[in-house]
């Protein structure tokens, strides 16, 4: 099932990532996967320390980056699906 923007989504708790620069890199659940984020990607991955619903992360990155709404929400739930189908977030309920 696809993330929706009602969902309260956090990064998975038990991952092992480390911050280099201004990326995020990581291993899959699975371990048979390498991840590097950037940017956007990266700051997303920050904010999702703690849980938050997707409409809240998209508020959040709009004050931080020059992006409208629907733009925002649609590739924050694109991205979001990838990392859910991945492993390295998890819906809360």
């Amino acid at each position: 099932m696809a993330v929706n923007l009602q969902d309260k989504v956090q990064r998975h708790p038990d991952l092992v990532f480390a911050h280099m620069g201004d990326e995020v890199v990581m291993m899959s659940d699975d371990q048979s996967d390498y991840l590097g984020l950037n940017g956007v990607a990266s700051k997303i991955w920050t904010m999702l320390e703690n849980p938050l619903t997707v409409q809240e992360l998209c508020e959040r990155l709009q004050t931080e980056f020059d992006v409208g709404r629907e733009q925002c929400e649609q590739d924050v739930v694109i991205f979001l699906d990838d990392m859910k189908q991945r492993g390295l977030i998890r819906v809360l309920d």
